[in-house]
């Protein structure tokens, strides 16, 4: 059974995982480090098969609007481009913190360090 509405079942072809992790490799200098490994914190938590489904549907929220083309403020704006993305990022980290362990942030932390080694 499909829960979603027919309008994004049309669009789901750009929400998956593998645009999230293209986006997130395109973007990651620009973002920089904390917010990138906040965004893949939150990836990992989103698949863990522990997180309880309130917060998965926080951070399926927080990672559509990542991917989303459509913004409060457009990500072609340079600097200013990812503010809101950001904003929503750190939102829904600081409500989930309880639930990131430190296991969760290194896996995180050595996943995105790859785009930080130079």
């Amino acid at each position: 059974m499909n829960l979603l509405p027919k309008s994004v079942n049309r669009r789901r072809h750009w929400f998956n995982e593998q645009n999230f992790l293209s986006k997130l490799a395109r973007n990651a200098l620009r973002l920089g480090k904390p917010v990138a490994v906040q965004l893949y914190t939150l990836y990992l938590l989103f698949k863990s098969p522990e997180t309880p489904l309130r917060s998965k549907m926080l951070i399926l929220g927080a990672l559509v609007y990542f991917i989303s083309p459509i913004d409060l403020i457009p990500d072609f704006l340079g600097p200013f481009g990812f503010t809101d993305d950001i904003a929503v990022i750190t939102m829904v980290c600081r409500q989930l913190q309880a639930t990131i362990t430190p296991s969760l942030k290194a896996q995180a932390q050595a996943a995105i360090a790859r785009f930080f080694s130079q």
